[in-house]
């Protein structure tokens, strides 16, 4: 059987009635195809159509993968020659199906004789209109209808047919990329877990055993004390790797993160006291700067917490010693601004595109001993992303750096609520501020968050450290500061 070409427009007068119509049942599917990413569903959408529009009696789609064609969607066919196909796959050297793969094109067969090379199973079988799927000039699968009357597709049918098919292509390649990338991610986040896991079990007695080898510091030489040292810090330095990791994967596997009413103000003092005394072993001096009215936001305080701490850590590791953090946090309209600001190293513009990438660390000359896993940033912003926020970030070499976000904040009776609730926990709140050359810490009771920058600092091989508050001229009756970001809020840039 050759193949015969379909005749040339002007052999069928085409009404404007019914082009309108054709264009609006295209319209209709590209509206129904363009957000379908599931295969199977893109092949049951573009068979249904083909076979409502055409009026054929039976159609199949096979993919075309592995140098064969493998049927994935029969209709009209008995169930046993339904099964007979989908059983095995085709080969695409052989039958009509085979030849429009090889010649990437459609084949009509007006009237089908019974000799004929079509290697078709319906035997009442007149006529059969056979198009190949094609993206990129490849053929990704093949349509096929057949007719028991005889010249039944006609020009209109077939056109439409093939502007079906045309868009079926595209959405049936989309459908597998993104199966594919689901695949891999899913892939993956199983290799993220087992790894982290297998890795938990074994780090945990190495830790162990570091603490208890510690024990007998007076016992070993000194540089086989500094040796189980080194052997601690790469241990938590695992140990953090796999949980970034893990809340990682938690975050982008779309996991549901529960929305509960969170003040900012008690995460910014739990994130203090997790990070101050990397600071004040460093003489390094905290300005905290936040409102007194409590700034309410809807997520989980853990997330919040870690994106706080994780901004602060950089912040100490990147600041020399003696130098200057300040911590800020205040609402502006209904969004929380939160942001940290050093007086660091600083960051080129050359590598400031990278920031937020995973695993990418801004290495700038005199840090290249700063120890870090490089997915801090990035945690950051999938946590700020996930709560509907979005980082930001300004830095100039050798003056220092300030990195923030903002979210969208809770209003009305949830947020009075809340406030009610930060006032009367804010009463016992207080930091605890600790060195590594003290075995005991004392307490410190700041006035609550908002009266005045709250100035933590410690002076290293002191007996003593302090939490002072230092008034800063704040209306104590309105409860107002004049805030950087109550002028002009940075811009991601």
């Amino acid at each position: 059987m050759s193949y015969i070409p379909p005749p040339t427009p002007q052999s069928e007068p085409e009404d404007l009635e019914d082009r309108l119509q054709e264009l609006e049942f295209l319209q209709q599917l590209d509206n129904e195809l363009h957000y379908v990413l599931d295969l199977n569903h893109v092949l049951d959408i573009t068979l249904d159509w083909s076979m409502r529009r055409s009026a054929a009696d039976t159609g199949l789609i096979a993919r075309v993968f592995d140098d064969a064609l493998h049927v994935m969607r029969v209709t009209g066919y008995a169930y046993k020659d339904a099964v007979k196909l989908m059983r095995e796959p085709l080969s695409l050297e052989t039958g009509v199906l085979g030849r429009a793969v090889r010649s990437e094109r459609p084949i009509y067969m007006a009237y089908v004789s019974s000799n004929a090379d079509h290697n078709l199973i319906y035997d009442r079988t007149h006529s059969h209109f056979t198009v190949p799927l094609k993206y990129n000039d490849n053929v990704v699968a093949v349509l096929h209808l057949e007719s028991r009357h005889p010249a039944h597709f006609n020009l209109r049918m077939r056109n439409f047919i093939q502007h079906v098919a045309a868009r079926a292509a595209v959405a049936l390649r989309n459908a597998e990329l993104y199966t594919r990338t689901h695949n891999a991610e899913q892939l993956k986040s199983d290799l993220i877990r087992m790894v982290a896991h297998d890795l938990r079990n074994p780090l945990n007695a190495i830790v162990n055993a570091t603490h208890l080898l510690k024990r007998l510091r007076m016992q070993m030489p000194e540089p086989a004390f500094k040796f189980v040292q080194s052997i601690e810090q790469s241990a938590h330095h695992m140990r953090m790797l796999i949980e970034e990791l893990l809340t990682l994967e938690r975050l982008e596997s779309g996991i549901a993160i529960s929305a509960d009413p969170v003040d900012l103000g008690r995460v910014v003092q739990e994130a203090i006291s997790r990070t101050q005394g990397d600071a004040i072993s460093k003489t390094q001096e905290f300005l905290v700067e936040v409102q007194e009215s409590p700034v309410v936001v809807a997520g989980e305080f853990a997330y919040f917490r870690q994106a706080m701490v994780n901004l602060i850590s950089n912040a100490v590791k990147y600041t020399p010693h003696r130098g200057t953090i300040t911590i800020r946090l205040s609402q502006h309209g209904d969004r929380a601004f939160f942001d940290v600001t050093d007086s660091g190293y600083g960051i080129s513009p050359e590598r400031q595109k990278h920031l937020f990438q995973r695993f990418y660390r801004a290495k700038e000359p005199g840090t290249e001993h700063i120890e870090g896993t490089g997915l801090g940033l990035s945690l950051v912003k999938a946590i700020v992303e996930r709560f509907e926020g979005e980082v930001w970030f300004r830095s100039e070499p050798n003056k220092g750096s300030t990195f923030g976000f903002w979210i969208p904040t809770l209003e009305g009776d949830v947020t009075a609520a809340a406030a009610d609730n930060a006032r009367r926990e804010a009463e016992n709140a207080y930091f605890k501020i600790s060195a590594a050359n003290r075995q005991s810490s004392r307490r410190a009771t700041p006035a609550p968050l908002g009266n005045g920058k709250e100035k933590a600092s410690g002076k290293q091989g002191e007996d003593t450290e302090s939490a002072e508050v230092v008034d800063d001229g704040t209306d104590s009756a309105s409860g107002s500061r004049k805030n950087p970001q109550s002028e002009a809020q940075p811009k991601n840039n």
